[in-house]
Formats: C-alpha cells, structure tokens, sequence
C-alpha cells in the first residue's frame, strides 16, 4: 500500500474552468465537463469544447467506474507531498459511461489506493475520494476492483 500523501503541502488554487469538478469532488461526485451544443465530453476542464469550439458547456456526472489504460509506477516523488507515499501508481482510468458518440473515451488520470502490484491495464477501478486537512479541498483516487482479463502488467 503506498503511503499517505500529505495534503497540507498542496497549494490547491481551482481556476474558473476546473472549480465546478472540484465543487463535484467535495460532493463524492465525479464529473466530466460536456457541450451543451454537440454533446462532446472531455477532460481535464477547459474554456471552451474541443470538438466544436463551443462555450455553452455543463457537466456530466460519471458513474464512478473504469478500466486502467495506462500507468506509470513512480518511484521519485515529483512534489513533496508525495515525499511518503513511493512507489505509488499514477493511471490513466477509461470511464466507458462518458464516452463520446463517435466512441472516443474520456479518459482521467489519478492515483491509485492500490499498490503497483495491483495495478494492471484493462483492470476495473471504482473511484474512492481523499479528504486534505480540514476538508480544504477532496481528491478523487482510485481503487482495484477486480481482476484484468487478459490485462498487460509492468514486470521488472
């Protein structure tokens, strides 16, 4: 199990385009920003869609579920708050509720709870939320929920 990251470290500052996921987040709700106009849905949050260049945007609520695409085992922490936590897991979650008409996937990075031998691309994951010191701010993360069929694992 990785260690714990220390919260209090991060200079948390939401932008206008990411404070309503983080709003979402505080709330245990995962959410993925889509086009009023073409239905697109992406991430991370930015001004404007980058399908049709639209402003007229909202959010999509994701299920919370998701399969591992790619991933990372990091071994030198690259901000101090993650000083504790090596070797820890970044991964790149697919959310197949959210993917787009055409089939394009959205797709989030996170940190696993999990440790790196749990980790695997094509396993399921379920989102679990971190609270920093005096619930300042909620990270989504997340968790190994079952087994990769035919997944591909990093060896050394």
């Amino acid at each position: 199990m990785p260690g714990p990251i220390d919260y209090s470290l991060i200079n948390h500052r939401p932008d206008l385009d990411s404070a309503g996921w983080w709003e979402g987040t505080a709330e245990h709700r995962l959410l993925v920003p889509s086009c009023e106009d073409c239905a697109y849905r992406w991430f991370p949050p930015g001004p404007v869609c980058p399908s049709c260049r639209s402003m007229n945007l909202g959010w999509h609520e994701a299920e919370g579920r998701g399969v591992i695409a790619g991933y990372v085992v990091v071994c030198h922490p690259v901000l101090a708050a993650f000083r504790e936590a090596v070797p820890y897991v970044v991964a790149l979650v697919e959310l197949p509720d959210c993917a787009n008409a055409n089939g394009e996937p959205v797709r989030i990075g996170g940190v696993l709870v999990d440790d790196e031998d749990a980790a695997a691309i094509g396993a399921p994951v379920e989102v679990v939320y971190d609270h920093a010191p005096d619930d300042a701010f909620v990270v989504p993360r997340w968790r190994v929920s079952g087994e990769a069929a035919d997944g591909w694992r990093f060896e050394n």
